[in-house]
């Protein structure tokens, strides 16, 4: 492939990734007898098995392949448990609109750290972009801001640095296997929730149904999702990973829509329109891609 049409193929790869982890939505709607906690537990259990599975059918030790990612692997694992943790505190603590406007500083910490790590040439449709759905993001939650709790926004706003630094682990890993990245995030998400859960009393003994809803969403929606975006890193920088995949947060509403008559709010699909031309514009407006990622991108293709 050349490199344009690599550059076209990881764009594709992260908007697909955004797409898979969208339908989270569908069984995080399905249990409502979950609190947070017990959630991201079982959401692992149902993560866990799934990556032992395909590292076995691919031949690979999961240990192994745990260690094969080294620090960079471990700190991958560390940042996603942040990221969703923070997440949840920021749920619980402040409003929802001030949780996602917040954590949707992730393509712009993307970027800048690519900026300050990486030494990548941010391309300007990629700065368009992430303001453009900044500006969509400000839009959904019009009306909603301001009465959140300042530590639940500083937690939001965590979940941006989490998920931006996890792009630039990605790119940096990107000529390792980084497969340990999941299975690491899944092993500490569930000692880490078990041990919140044994320390407030939190019951263990909840619904099989809800039960099963996490754990489809951590096996087919987290794990098909980390997937996509992991190889996705191989070929686009940092922000425009970051960016490119929120086409969860675009498509999220739409699936509770379809499945479930939840109406969205205007402001909400207007705003959703506007993140998805920024997303869009940063995916395939024709630029002068920088000479280190496109070398980057036609060594992969090879």
């Amino acid at each position: 492939m050349t490199s344009r049409q690599t550059a076209l193929y990881g764009a594709f790869l992260a908007l697909a990734a955004g797409t898979v982890f969208s339908f989270g939505s569908l069984t995080v709607r399905v249990s409502p007898s979950l609190d947070a906690v017990q959630y991201l537990l079982w959401r692992s259990f149902g993560l866990l098995p799934l990556v032992l599975i395909v590292a076995l059918l691919q031949g690979k030790s999961p240990l192994r392949q745990m260690v094969a990612g080294g620090w960079l692997g471990l700190g991958g694992a560390v940042c996603m448990t942040v990221m969703a943790d923070l997440f949840i505190f920021a749920m619980k603590t402040t409003t929802i609109a001030n949780a996602l406007l917040f954590s949707s500083a992730a393509p712009l910490i993307g970027a800048i750290l690519a900026r300050l790590i990486l030494k990548e040439r941010i391309l300007i449709f990629t700065w368009l972009g992430i303001v453009i759905g900044i500006g969509g993001l400000l839009i959904m939650t019009w009306g909603e801001l301001g009465s959140g709790n300042a530590i639940g926004n500083l937690a939001a706003f965590g979940v941006g640095f989490a998920y931006g630094l996890y792009s630039i682990i990605a790119r940096v890993g990107r000529d390792r296997d980084m497969s340990g990245v999941v299975m690491g995030w899944a092993v500490i998400t569930i000692i880490t929730c078990s041990l919140f859960m044994l320390a407030t009393g939190s019951s263990f003994a909840t619904p099989m149904v809800e039960n099963l809803a996490a754990m489809l969403h951590g096996a087919a929606f987290i794990g098909g999702g980390m997937y996509l975006l992991n190889t996705a890193a191989r070929h686009v920088g940092a922000g425009r990973l970051v960016l490119l995949a929120q086409t969860e947060t675009i498509l999220g509403p739409v699936w509770v829509l379809l499945f479930f008559a939840e109406v969205p709010r205007l402001t909400t699909i207007i705003g959703g329109a506007v993140l998805l031309a920024g997303v869009l514009l940063s995916a395939f407006a024709r630029s002068d891609a920088p000479e280190d990622e496109t070398e980057v991108a036609a060594r992969a293709s090879v």
